[in-house]
């Protein structure tokens, strides 16, 4: 398989290369940098596009889901993770304190995921803690 990650930021872009220098000199891996809101790909090309713990600081996130629906191939699917889901004390004071940060609840995510063009969309929770994951599909 092939990996390409994608960061805005220069100086994680300088070290996702760094870690992965073995699997993209194999030509397994590219690291690239971007903006999730002109995403650098070609409609239709990547079968997963995964966000970790990433879209609280997504500018427009209807905007850049919708982003990544275009990259997708049909069939694909889109998979969020975040340790907060919106509602948790933690992650509302992180709001209050990191500039430009916002927790999503599921339902504000679903909602912009549907908008976006995804057809189903499931919610998963963590059982003691605020974890939220959301599986989209193209």
């Amino acid at each position: 398989g092939h990996v390409t990650g994608l960061d805005y930021s220069t100086v994680s872009v300088a070290k996702a290369r760094e870690v992965n220098r073995a699997a993209i000199e194999a030509g397994r891996c590219e690291i690239v940098q971007g903006n999730v809101q002109e995403l650098p790909f070609g409609d239709g090309q990547f079968d997963v596009v995964t966000a970790f713990e990433t879209v609280y600081f997504w500018p427009d996130p209807a905007e850049c889901f919708a982003e990544v629906y275009r990259i997708l191939k049909c069939g694909g699917s889109f998979l969020i993770c975040n340790e907060s889901d919106g509602t948790d004390a933690e992650g509302l004071r992180y709001e209050r304190i990191i500039d430009g940060m916002h927790c999503y609840t599921a339902e504000e995510l679903e909602t912009m995921l549907r908008t976006a063009g995804f057809s189903e969309v499931q919610v998963f929770r963590h059982e003691t803690k605020p974890w939220l994951t959301v599986l989209a599909k193209k």
